[in-house]
């Protein structure tokens, strides 16, 4: 073998190489977006399940007509604390569906129904403190996670799961179908 024949095929061994770099990085790169989306999904589904959120939830839909008069004065602090509770987290989940960290349509389907009902709830005292605070964005991403949810019909919960996958079985691994 001749010293050219063997530069040759170190050259295609070292090309291999750098290809086989790049392809592995890409593999754990997607892995690792895969993982962190996994990851924001579960701390949604925890903040989601909390006793502080859900103890929110019920306080604001009780006291909806106060929530919509807008005013914090006749507002209990009890409810504003309610209120302030749900639009932050949900804030914090609009911009996460936003940056695709978490999937729009997990959202959906974990909570869709109660966010939208929420902000039509949420939506008179939001304007009121952007008005008196002079800061338009305040429950901005909260405001356009509602908002995305009307506008995408194919993911209203019209129809429940209970109808709506009765045909469901568990694949052959003995996971789940994603949907």
């Amino acid at each position: 073998m001749t010293l050219q024949t063997l530069a040759n095929i170190a050259e295609i061994f070292g090309a291999l190489l750098v290809i086989s770099g790049v392809v592995f990085g890409l593999i754990e790169i997607r892995h690792y977006r895969q993982q962190r989306q996994e990851a924001a999904s579960m701390e949604i589904m925890r903040a989601f399940q909390s006793h502080e959120f859900t103890r929110a939830l019920r306080l604001v839909m009780e006291y909806g007509q106060e929530c919509q008069r807008c005013g914090e004065d006749a507002m209990p602090q009890e409810l504003q604390d309610a209120a302030m509770l749900v639009s932050t987290t949900l804030e914090a989940v609009g911009l996460m569906v936003y940056q695709r960290t978490v999937p729009f349509r997990l959202v959906q389907h974990l909570m869709g129904g109660t966010i939208q009902a929420h902000w039509r709830v949420l939506e008179g005292h939001t304007e009121w403190l952007r008005t008196k605070l002079c800061r338009p964005s305040i429950h901005e991403w909260f405001q356009w996670l509602a908002e995305r949810l009307d506008e995408y019909p194919e993911y209203r919960d019209e129809v429940g799961a209970y109808e709506k996958y009765t045909d469901w079985k568990p694949d052959s691994a003995g996971g789940q179908n994603k949907d």
